[in-house]
Order: structure tokens, then sequence, then C-alpha cells
């Protein structure tokens, strides 16, 4: 498994996207440990985003959802936050599906505008969901083995088996 680093990327042809990488270079981000070591600020949880990756032939690749909360009884700030593809999610080709869109919200629920200077209040956290790569190919065309394998990584959810690719899990 790759280190997770921010978003999923898009399809190719001959495989599934690259899953949780920094675009547009494809490579991974420092270690979340070297930040919590750096601030009062620590990571509540940073994990694969099931169903993110756009359906098809082969699969987009995931996206990651990441927590952060603050250590202090403080609020925190975001400056100048760019959330990406909050409105328009990456597209699929070839009869692949687009993957999932971005959303970032405060941990008590409020969405977070994509733009801006932000403020997260003591004791809430920011929870940003990254949007995923598209999907290459018509999803009834994957591999029966390759959706099970999905399944079994938690990486697709059985509803997501059925809709997506009309595939009854096993």
């Amino acid at each position: 498994m790759q280190d997770p680093a921010p978003r999923g990327s898009p399809q190719a042809p001959h495989g599934d996207g690259l899953s949780t990488t920094a675009f547009p270079s494809g490579v991974g981000t420092i270690p979340i440990e070297v930040t919590e070591t750096q601030c009062p600020l620590y990571f509540k949880r940073k994990e694969y985003l099931p169903d993110s990756g756009g359906p098809g032939e082969w699969r987009g690749g995931l996206s990651q959802v990441i927590e952060i909360a603050n250590r202090e009884k403080a609020p925190f700030t975001i400056s100048a936050a760019t959330f990406d593809r909050i409105h328009n999610p990456a597209q699929g080709r070839h009869g692949g599906k687009p993957g999932r869109k971005g959303l970032a919200r405060r941990g008590s629920g409020k969405l977070i505008p994509d733009k801006g200077v932000h403020v997260i209040e003591t004791g809430d956290s920011l929870v940003v969901e990254l949007p995923g790569g598209g999907g290459f190919g018509d999803p009834a065309q994957r591999e029966k083995i390759m959706i099970e394998a999905d399944l079994a990584a938690g990486l697709v959810t059985p509803e997501s088996a059925r809709q997506d690719y009309g595939h009854e899990p096993v």
C-alpha cells in the first residue's frame, strides 16, 4: 500500500487510479507525526474514503477523509483555504463514472465553503473529504474478482458494488 497523501488520481486505461496522491505530482506527503510534533493540531483520523473512486472497468483512485483537531483549549484558523473539487467532480472517461466530490465541514456538521479564512471553534474539528479520481471504461466490464477484492479491502461498499457495478457480493 502506498503512503497516504491528499487525493485520488484519475484512472488509467491499464489499471486502477492511484489512491490518495498529491496533485499534480503523484507523490506522497510527510508523515502526520511530523506535523503533530510541530504544532498543537493533531489528526483524529486519516483514512481511505470508500466509494470515492469513480466506478469503471478501471476504478478511479480513492481519496481520503482527514479530521484535524486542536490539543489546546482554543480555536484554530484555516487561512486561505481552497478546498478542491467541491462543486465539480473529476470526470470519468470512455464510459467511466465521475469520482466523488470533495467536502469540507466542521466535525459538528456545519459545511465550510471552498475558499476563505475559517475559524474552527474550541472543541470542534475540521473534516475534509478529498475528491476521488474518475473511472475509466464501462463499470459493467470490471472483472468480478476485482470487485470482490475491492470489497474485501473496504475500498468499495456492498451498496456501491450493487449500484455501480451490478455485482451482488458473495
